[in-house]
């Protein structure tokens, strides 16, 4: 889950509304947003510090069972209906029974590197990235030589500025790539929204959808609005949701600390009503998206209007 820290949003609670706030940094798109660090280089440094772990605590527990079964105890049950007082009357010995046969291992230690090494081409992105096989083969040598504990060919402070600008290019088109795919997967999806007669679309871009009429008072810029909320992606993907958590959450309806097109459409429908709102991305997270947002991504958000009331004054500053 995302968890948004207090904002001047006056937002209360540890609801994750990292998908619906702005973030604190500024975006190209005309409004602030969350930019990402770059694909999949972070998270893979993540993912391989928890498999290392996870190895770890494996290894450990191999070790733990080992030593357990090599105890000089043995275990001694004692199994009802049946003392164990006394000895019971000779019998002639049975043969020896012959040892379990050592089950054949399922893959060999060269089939676990080899899939080790898909997991990890996953975790690093390779195929989004579009690594040749060439420059895979050249990574392999890389490895090869750092497991054998050689010391690198080249200076590390000259290489450092090349790998990160030769990333940094890989994962800039990757990005442009993404971005363009989602932005013709939101306007074939606008498209074909306007066959919806009962959408309306606002000059800023934003539409939206009537679900149900509400019967109270329309939320105005500046109160203390209670909602509850599904987003999506045209997909159906769901990246955010305080159905699911069984929190709404309340907030000052204040522009600039929502994304646009949520400020200005759950303006649209009074309380106790429903509204589906279809956010471009010029109003949501732009050309860089955010979190759990690719770039160039249409939002779709389900938005139930729970309650409205007057947000509370800020308390004056105390005298000195």
């Amino acid at each position: 889950m995302l968890t948004s820290p207090r904002c001047a949003c006056g937002e209360r609670g540890s609801a994750p509304m990292g998908l619906i706030f702005v973030g604190p940094e500024a975006s190209s798109g005309g409004f602030n947003g969350t930019i990402p660090p770059g694909p999949f280089l972070n998270r893979a440094t993540l993912n391989s510090m928890k498999l290392t772990s996870t190895l770890a605590v494996g290894l450990l527990g191999l070790g733990a069972l080992v030593a357990a079964s090599a105890a000089d105890d043995a275990v001694k049950f004692n199994v009802p209906g049946v003392s164990s007082s006394a000895e019971p009357a000779a019998a002639p010995a049975a043969p020896a029974a012959a040892a379990p046969a050592v089950a054949k291992p399922k893959f060999t230690e060269a089939q676990i590197a080899e899939a080790y090494g898909w997991y990890m081409g996953a975790q690093m992105g390779l195929k989004q990235l579009k690594f040749t096989k060439e420059q895979v083969e050249a990574m392999a040598r890389g490895m090869v030589g750092c497991a054998a504990g050689q010391q690198p060919p080249f200076d590390p402070k000259e290489m450092g500025p090349e790998v990160e600008a030769f990333l940094s290019k890989k994962s800039d088109a990757y990005m442009t790539e993404l971005r363009m795919e989602n932005l013709n997967l939101g306007a074939a999806f606008f498209t074909k929204l306007k066959e919806n007669k009962n959408v309306v679309e606002l000059p800023s871009g934003l539409r939206y959808e009537i679900v149900k009429a509400g019967t109270g008072a329309m939320p105005k810029a500046g109160q203390m609005v209670t909602i509850n909320y599904t987003g999506s992606l045209v997909n159906g993907q769901v990246f955010d949701s305080s159905v699911e958590r069984g929190q709404p959450l309340e907030l000052v309806l204040q522009e600039g600390a929502l994304i646009p097109g949520m400020f200005e459409g759950v303006q649209k429908v009074g309380t106790g009503g429903k509204i589906k709102l279809y956010i471009p991305p010029s109003l949501a997270y732009g050309d860089h998206g955010s979190q759990a947002i690719p770039p160039g991504a249409t939002l779709i958000f389900d938005v139930d209007v729970v309650s409205v009331k007057d947000a509370p004054k800020e308390a004056a500053p105390a005298a000195k």
